[in-house]
């Protein structure tokens, strides 16, 4: 994982048990203006959520104040992801930005989480509250 506050990186695709190719739960990540930025895409279940956890604890080491999560190309969530997000929540100022796929929304919905975690409609409004927050 590259550091600093331009840092990009392409997770290498993991396999499932079928031999097929599965796409890395954490796609990018990008660092400035005291904002960590994680966009993830797939699927966030038991299978993936534990392989999120490295790239978060860098990214709350690089700007511990504020995270945003891009999660509008999630398209299945679990209780394991809702776990992952409130343990990263009582930690730093988390934000959560969509637009959220039906499924995940339709979970946060239903769980009630969306009434204690910052969702955003877009990465800009997740990104310009964080800002906000620092």
């Amino acid at each position: 994982m590259t550091t600093g506050d331009d840092a990009k990186s392409e997770p290498e695709p993991k396999q499932h048990g079928d031999g097929a190719e599965a796409p890395a739960p954490v796609v990018s990540r990008q660092g400035g203006d005291g904002v960590e930025i994680l966009t993830l895409s797939g699927e966030l279940d038991l299978n993936t959520a534990e392989e999120v956890v490295p790239v978060l604890e860098a990214a709350l080491a690089a700007h511990p104040g504020s995270l945003v999560l891009d999660l509008s190309r999630v398209r299945f969530a679990d209780s394991s992801a809702l776990n992952l997000l409130l343990r990263t929540h009582a930690r730093t100022s988390l934000h959560l930005a969509g637009p959220l796929q039906p499924v995940v929304k339709r979970l946060f919905e239903v769980t009630g989480i969306s009434g204690v975690l910052n969702v955003h409609d877009t990465p800009g409004e997740a990104i310009e509250a964080a800002q906000a927050k620092r």
